[in-house]
């Protein structure tokens, strides 16, 4: 419900302004004022769904906006916004794997060392979604990057991002990397020195 409220689909408001105004062409050449009234009031009510539905931002929008930025954060190394989406508690996996780093503190002795090994030089992201999870936000993703380690070749990688509430914050809690590119899961581990060596 929150949903339809506050990120309804372009179609509905733009449905209620059509028939709003044929309501209104329609009481103006009849002289009729509840017809052109009632025009009014759909044509109102559209306008002011949109707007609200522009300016209030659904758990699941702002799930999507701080995943883009965590993951420009990456990115730009901007690692004091990295670590401020992340919960302290949170955990990176990878699927196939026995990787698992488990507190914020963990993640970013493994990660930042990697991304520089890597040379991580851009992302974009594709195909995110978000779901509700039991309470929590999922965002699933396809993240196309660029790295120096590839001579710029682009990869592609499959994600999982769960958010949960905390203090009025949305904070990430668990990070899964389902794929990378055609390599399998122990390849990909096995090609970064910092996971490699846990």
């Amino acid at each position: 419900m929150i949903d339809l409220l506050f990120d309804v689909p372009w179609w509905i408001p733009t449905l209620l302004a059509v028939v709003g105004l044929a309501l209104l062409v329609s009481g103006n050449r009849r002289q009729d004022d509840r017809t052109r009234n009632g025009g009014f009031s759909l044509i109102a009510i559209a306008i002011g769904w949109s707007i609200m539905s522009y300016l209030v931002d659904t758990p699941k929008e702002t799930c999507q906006k701080q995943t883009r930025q965590f993951v420009q954060s990456v990115i730009d190394r901007q690692w004091s916004t990295f670590d401020g989406l992340l919960d302290p508690s949170a955990t990176f996996e990878m699927p196939g794997t026995d990787l698992k780093l488990e507190g914020r503190e963990t993640i970013d002795q493994a990660i930042k060392p990697d991304v520089q090994y890597v040379g991580v030089k851009s992302a974009h992201i594709t195909d995110m979604k978000a779901a509700d999870a039991v309470g929590n936000i999922r965002i699933t993703m396809t993240v196309w990057s660029t790295q120096e380690k590839t001579m710029d070749q682009p990869l592609d990688s499959d994600w999982e991002f769960d958010w949960r509430k905390s203090d009025g914050r949305w904070l990430l809690y668990d990070i899964r990397c389902l794929r990378i590119s055609n390599v399998t899961a122990d390849e990909a581990r096995n090609s970064l020195p910092v996971h490699n060596s846990r």
